[in-house]
């Protein structure tokens, strides 16, 4: 398989090595999160990872994570026996000679034809973004982003859906889509990352504890909001007011749906459109309040401790009021 000529690689050696690389660039991961198409990271907590201002939590060894990657090898093999098409594994980090700061990692190179093939599992509720043929958008525009840098017209992506279920699809070179990709990562990488301006802050969770984490340990002494910050509090507080009438409204009509279920003798009922089930369902817990009675050296040894930040806000009233 031959590659681009615009196109160069590297060989990290160790799991720092690797991630010092993929600093220095957007990968086919980053991209979901730059073009707002991954749930859990955002354009803003990529910016700070870019510019070295927040290292995301380790997740590999996460089993989630460790059983994808075992599992990579299988998706390979199921996609050969379904085609005839030979590949093989691919350790290196390709980059564009003319835009270094694309990065591609593929999982598999196909061998006798220009083409590289993509490894996914997927779990019983994410297996329903592959349906009818779809690839789930993140992954799609991975592929893209991978195709652009390595120069091909074509790849493969497969997955293995809940253990039971295997699906492989050819992906055909979209130029209009790696156009909008391209752009959107220059600008990110030349404005965003070499300026140090920050992208817009996000409401996802990811955002939210890589903020806590950069901003530990802030000055205590007080200063005065300005007008824009006054305004977004007094924005936030109307919300919470909106959220606190929503959740008691919704609470209300729960209720009555519970009632109505009971005093129906249903646990599950029907309608147009829609199924609703009232059943009984057992979980089990650690009590750890009667641990830390029954056995506070044990509580003790295994309780950890953690910091984070906690963002309050409480109404002061004014003089007069």
């Amino acid at each position: 398989m031959s590659y681009s000529p615009n196109v160069n690689h590297v060989i990290a050696d160790t799991a720092q090595q690797w991630h010092e690389i993929r600093s220095k660039g957007l990968g086919g991961s980053d991209i979901g999160a730059l073009l707002g198409l991954n749930p859990y990271k955002g354009p803003y907590q990529l910016w700070l990872e870019k510019t070295g201002q927040y290292q995301a939590p380790d997740i590999s060894e996460k089993i989630a994570i460790q059983v994808g990657n075992e599992m990579e090898d299988l998706v390979g093999r199921l996609f050969t026996k379904q085609t005839g098409i030979r590949v093989q594994r691919d350790n290196k980090t390709y980059f564009s000679k003319e835009k270094p700061y694309l990065l591609a990692n593929i999982d598999r190179k196909t061998i006798g034809e220009k083409s590289f093939l993509e490894c996914k599992t997927a779990g019983h509720f994410s297996g329903q973004e592959w349906k009818d043929g779809e690839v789930p958008a993140s992954y799609l525009l991975q592929v893209q982003h991978y195709m652009n840098v390595l120069g091909f017209d074509h790849c493969y992506i497969a997955v293995v859906i809940d253990n039971h279920d295997f699906k492989w699809q050819r992906v055909k070179r979209n130029q209009e889509l790696i156009d909008i990709i391209e752009a959107k990562a220059k600008e990110f990488w030349e404005v965003n990352v070499k300026q140090m301006i920050a992208p817009p802050v996000d409401g996802l969770d990811g955002t939210k504890e890589a903020l806590n984490t950069v901003f530990q340990g802030l000055p205590p002494e007080a200063k005065e909001l300005d007008h824009q910050h006054l305004t977004l509090v007094k924005d936030i507080l109307s919300l919470r007011a909106d959220e606190k009438l929503i959740k008691a409204t919704l609470a209300e009509k729960e209720n009555k749906l519970r009632e109505y279920l009971g005093t129906s003798e249903a646990e599950t009922m029907t309608g147009r459109g829609v199924k609703v089930t009232y059943k009984d369902q057992t979980s089990r817990r650690i009590d750890t309040k009667r641990i830390k009675e029954k056995e506070p050296e044990l509580y003790d040894k295994y309780t950890k401790t953690t910091t984070t930040k906690v963002l309050r806000i409480t109404e002061v009233k004014q003089h007069g009021e």
